[in-house]
């Protein structure tokens, strides 16, 4: 049966009305089963240590006045499934034992909690009363790996993206993404994952962006949520779709007290301080970009019926008014321009090309405006001097001097006006009819809007600007059924719409050169419109799922299934101008750099010029589905073991088109031969864990837990893959024109024209392997958690994983270096996707944690790793210049292995919040004066600090094996005592010799020298290849600089009792970003093409922008809480 948006939005609301309850094994499976609900358990015992049977055990949460009674089993243990988040009251009483009462026992969602009790011998109608006033510290329940930021944190740390899941990355186990993220929203690394393998959700429900990976939807209310929740490890087999982290937004929900906010958040240029980019080149603060921010909202929650029905609501309008930051390009600086000028004077091939770069310039306008950070005047050796690029014999043919060059400045385009709105609002109402039952609906909206895009289109020159926005929505409704103290179900039915587009501006469609080719350079950015625009996507999703969970005797079994149902519409850009990308000349060439190439019209070898006609919609409607069993059995009162299995399905996305995939044991089939992705069906995952608490020895008395796990985790395809298919022969005309002659093809301005609109043999393939299947990692883990006096938490933990059929490229008919023919000369480029690599991650995870009580709440976490891998990512990380290997046969993956994209030695964070008691008076007026200066201040922050990424020493733009492919290349090592920028290249690069083998200084040769050296005392040795050899260095060996960043918030706040309104309180707070204004580095440039330019390993030009996090930020709250 074929499921519309309409049949599908009808099953939805009938199941939020709750029109049927579904029994787990008559749902149909998928693959988010994740309960948003806590659980407690527990063991009651004497003084002595022995348990007690039939204990009865009373739990009550004191802002619902919900009430759930259990009996403690042979063991004296008790449990309790389905808890809403909230704050508990803990009652015991068992004969011949005085009563025990636990007040301010904290139940974090998504997770099992352990709290024990002991009963001292006496009379029943004696209590003995404690205070827990924070969630229990250990976890004895299974081998699962978490982490969670409770309310308290999360009203008090400064979180400057407002989305919560920045502060995981205190969370041992969680890291900053500093190399190129590919996901959406804010980006987390997770145990050793590829950070677009995390799983999303807000109350259980799915918010991943299903083209990339990462939050297609972010609301960030503050204090709408009442705990983030990560599994950073072996996750419970309910928890699927992720092999790094399991994140759980859960929202707040009203209570039996009124409560709420309403706030002011303000920042501005003013506040901040000059970033590591701006202060190279601005003068005075007055250069920086203006602008202002106002964020308002409020929240608002209480009881419609007390103890039944709750309600719970919250609003936020950003509004952004000033200037916007654009990234840093590469262009023809002054000098440079008067070049273009003085050969477009001229007459013949060169004089055209000078103009028509001229036109893509706007004739060198922008240098009245744009910021520089290369100074002409500075001589070559310098930091700051610009490029110098050869220009060959283009000098000649435009009758310029012989060993003419272009100079080449880095420019950033000056701050652009922006418009930046974003709306969000969202309610939700708990309706607990009866003890049994308890319903919850909860619906949310956002919609936003960035005009010009900076974010993705940063590099774009004026005129050539592009737009992203668009609507959220998010509703669901919950019921939770308690049969019996022991069994109970947990229904769920979600819908998610989300609908965003990226797309060129009006202004910009206006421009003459809209539809003209893009043109790409190795050392000048690329020039004219990108043609990744327009593109977008909308989805609706409709979940359906339930969980059973049934504890009898020592054993808790949960059962859980749903069914998800995905309706995708894809957008999708095609390269319809079509584009020219210039290469360095080969062996013999006569260009001297890609821009001499351009000038003399050919495209140097193995560069390219291409075009494709293909759809601009695509609809991979899609199943995402899944089940779960898990039982957890308590062998004794000291050790739980959990057995558990997931079986997950997803539909390929590929499957939507006419030619979903190729074959990979006969690539060269013929390019209109039709083959679909077969379904991966056996998507099997066991789970096991243990949790050990000793009550004997030396770490006796509960205070040691030792647990371990194992489990696999599968990934899920994600439809850019699809898209980029679409974009690509057989599914769309794509056709390209490439040569490894020296020189490459010539007349390459009019080539874009001989590319006919008709597939044919030689079009350019992109595809996916007909077996393409779900990654999947298999993780394992062993640690030690202890807790301290003082609620104070110490752990440590090995945590390993080996990542198996990750997604990578394959090459199957590159050029033959021996023939400069591809392998099937019949046929053009084939490329594609399939479960080419694999990973290995070995990490100790140190952490230590107080959670909030008494005022002061600590986070630390520590974490030495090593991450191998021999593919990083399906597109190109930033630190390295292409994600195909070195060896482009079969198998050539096997010479890859080394540091992940993602490697990070070292990775330490600490977070703190601290309200100091203060000073009290018996003097009314001293009381108010020390109340003042002494009371309701609170200090908090976050500090991480983080090793560099690891990045490929390269020589991209340069084909030197003759492969056809100008970025996979490597150097060979002369010496390692030799300085970083000494580097020996073969003079027949340069046209200078016939025979291959005398070397010459690299540096020499971009300053227009030559200078001949013995390469055995240069530390890097760019030979001629015939073909991939095993003497190249090997990926991701060098290592970028490390980032740091301390956050601080300082607040006060100020009781309203002078207004007799006694719960609330007015509160200013002022939080820094980078409080010490450090200059974080990026990735730098290790093209050994760039040395003896400013651009080589130049640190100045790798300073983060005020936009990526660089420079001191302030921001003021001024708000009201009650």
């Amino acid at each position: 049966m074929m499921f519309t948006r309409t049949r599908l939005r009808s099953l939805f609301l009938a199941a939020l009305l709750g029109a049927g309850f579904a029994v787990t094994s008559t749902l149909a499976p998928n693959s988010m089963a994740q309960t948003s609900l806590g659980t407690l358990t527990g063991v009651v015992r004497d003084s002595s240590g022995a348990v007690i049977v039939n204990a009865n055990v009373r739990l009550t949460n004191v802002q619902t006045g919900e009430t759930r009674t259990i009996v403690s089993d042979s063991l004296g243990a008790y449990r309790f499934d389905a808890l809403t988040p909230g704050i508990y009251t803990v009652d015991v009483e068992s004969a011949g034992f005085e009563k025990f009462n636990a007040k301010g026992v904290k139940i974090v969602a998504s997770t099992a909690q352990s709290f024990d009790v002991v009963l001292k011998t006496g009379q029943v109608s004696e209590t003995v009363e404690v205070s827990a006033e924070s969630a229990p510290l250990l976890n004895k329940e299974n081998g699962s790996l978490s982490g969670s930021i409770q309310s308290e944190e999360l009203a008090k740390l400064p979180i400057f993206s407002l989305n919560p899941i920045e502060v995981l990355t205190t969370v041992p186990g969680v890291q900053l993404v500093s190399n190129s993220a590919m996901s959406n929203g804010q980006s987390i690394q997770v145990s050793g994952a590829r950070p677009r393998s995390n799983n999303f959700m807000i109350d259980g429900e799915e918010i991943n962006d299903v083209g990339i990976g990462g939050q297609a939807v972010q609301p960030n209310i503050p204090d709408m949520y009442a705990d983030t929740v990560v599994y950073t490890h072996n996750a419970p087999a309910e928890f699927g779709r992720a092999s790094g982290g399991v994140v759980n937004l859960v929202t707040k929900g009203g209570s039996n007290t009124f409560h709420g906010s309403a706030w002011e958040l303000y920042t501005g240029s003013g506040l901040n301080a000059i970033d590591g980019q701006t202060r190279q080149v601005a003068t005075s603060r007055g250069d920086k970009a203006r602008f202002d921010q106002h964020t308002f909202g409020f929240t608002a929650g209480g009881p419609i019926i007390r103890n039944k029905l709750f309600a719970f609501g919250a609003a936020q309008w950003q509004r952004f008014y000033g200037q916007e930051i654009p990234t840093q390009v590469n262009l023809p600086d002054a000098n440079g321009i008067a070049t273009l000028q003085s050969f477009a004077a001229g007459s013949g091939v060169t004089a055209t090309n000078a103009a028509l770069m001229l036109k893509y310039l706007n004739n060198g306008s922008y240098l009245n405006d744009f910021l520089q950070f290369t100074d002409p005047n500075a001589p070559q050796g310098d930091p700051n001097a610009p490029k110098l690029v050869n220009l060959g014999d283009a000098c000649k043919q435009g009758n310029q001097q012989a060993g003419c060059q272009l100079e080449i400045g880095l420019f950033r385009r000056p701050s652009v006006a922006a418009s930046q709105p974003d709306t969000q609002w969202t309610y939700r109402i708990d309706y607990t009819p009866r003890q049994q039952d308890m319903f919850t609906v909860r619906y949310l909206h956002d919609r936003s809007s960035l005009s010009p895009d900076f974010f993705t289109n940063g590099a774009a020159l004026p005129g050539f600007d592009t737009y992203q926005g668009g609507p959220s929505e998010l509703g669901q409704g919950a019921w939770t059924h308690i049969f019996t103290s022991n069994l109970l179900n947990e229904f769920r039915a979600s819908e998610t719409r989300i609908s965003f587009l990226f797309a060129p501006l009006a202004s910009t469609e206006a421009n003459p050169l809209f539809k003209a080719p893009t043109l790409n350079f190795v050392d000048i950015s690329s020039l004219g419109f990108d043609q990744n625009f327009p593109q977008g996507r909308s989805e609706d999703q409709y979940q359906f799922q339930d969980t059973v969970s049934w504890t009898h005797g020592r054993h808790t079994v949960r059962i859980g299934a749903d069914i998800g149902r995905r309706i995708e519409i894809d957008t999708v850009s095609q390269n319809a101008n079509g584009s020219l990308t210039f290469a360095k000349p080969g062996t013999g060439g006569n260009g001297g750099s890609s821009e001499g190439n351009f000038l003399l019209d050919q495209l140097g070898k193995s560069g390219h010029a291409d075009i494709t006609y293909g759809p601009t919609r695509v609809d991979p409607h899609s199943w995402r589905t899944g089940a779960f069993a898990q039982d957890d059995i308590k062998i004794n009162p000291d050790l739980t073991v959990n057995l558990g299995v997931r079986y997950d399905y997803f539909s390929s996305p590929e499957n939507a088109l006419p030619y979903p995939a190729l074959d990979p044991n006969n690539p060269f089939a013929p390019v209109n031969t039709v083959y679909k992705v077969a379904q991966d069906k056996n998507n099997w995952a066991p789970r096991v864990g243990f949790a050990y608490t000793p009550h004997q020895g030396p770490f006796s008395n509960g205070n040691t837990v030792v647990r371990g796990g194992f489990g696999i985790f599968y990934d899920t395809d994600f439809s850019n893959i699809m898209v980029n298919e679409a974009q690509s022969s057989p599914n769309a005309v794509a056709g390209q024109l490439i040569s490894t002659a020296p020189n490459g093809l010539s007349n390459a301005t009019s080539l874009i024209g001989q590319i006919p609109n008709v597939l044919n043999p030689k079009a350019s393939v992109l595809s996916v392997t007909k077996n393409l299947s779900s990654p999947y990692t298999i993780e394992y883990n062993l640690g030690v958690e202890h807790q301290l006096p003082y609620g104070i938490a110490v752990s440590g933990t090995y945590v390993g994983s080996r990542g198996v059929k990750l997604f990578a490229n394959q090459q199957y008919n590159y050029f033959d270096p021996n023939t400069g023919n591809r392998l099937d000369p019949t046929r053009g480029a084939i490329n594609t996707r399939g479960n080419f690599a694999a990973s290995d991650y070995n990490g100790l995870e140190v952490g230590a944690k107080r959670n909030f009580s008494h005022g002061i709440a600590v986070y630390g976490s520590y974490v030495y790793s090593k991450s191998l891998d021999n593919g990083s990512e399906v597109f190109t990380p930033d630190a390295e210049e292409t994600s195909y290997g070195a060896n482009l046969a079969p198998g050539g993956r096997r010479n890859e292995w080394g540091n992940s994209a993602y490697d990070h030695r070292h990775y330490g964070a600490i977070t703190y919040v601290w309200t100091p008691a203060g000073l009290r008076s018996d003097s009314r007026g001293t009381d108010l004066v020390l109340s003042a200066l002494t009371r309701h201040w609170t200090i908090s922050g976050a500090s991480r600090f983080q090793s560099g990424a690891y990045g490929t020493v390269n020589m991209l733009g340069l084909d030197a094996n003759g492969d056809g492919n100008v970025g996979n290349d490597r150097p060979f090592v002369g010496t390692h005592s030799a300085p970083m920028d000494k580097v020996a290249i073969d003079a027949a690069f340069f046209g200078l010799t016939d025979t291959p083998g005398t070397y010459i200084d690299m540096a020499a040769a971009n300053n227009n020298d030559v200078v001949v050296v013995d390469p055995t005392k240069s530390r890097w040795i760019i030979p001629v290849m015939n073909g991939y050899d095993p003497h190249e260095i090997g990926r991701n060996s060098f290592l970028n600089p490390g980032t740091m960043y301390n956050d601080v918030a300082l607040e006060k706040a100020v009781p309203t009792s002078f207004l007799h309104l006694d719960r609330g309180s007015l509160i200013f707070r002022a939080e820094a970003q980078n409080i010490a204004n450090h200059n974080n580095v990026g990735i730098l440039d290790v093209n050994l093409l760039d040395v003896g330019t400013s651009f080589f390993t130049n640190t100045s030009q790798a300073r983060e922008s005020t936009g990526g996090g660089g420079g001191r930020q302030l921001r003021f709250w001024a708000k009201f809480v009650f």
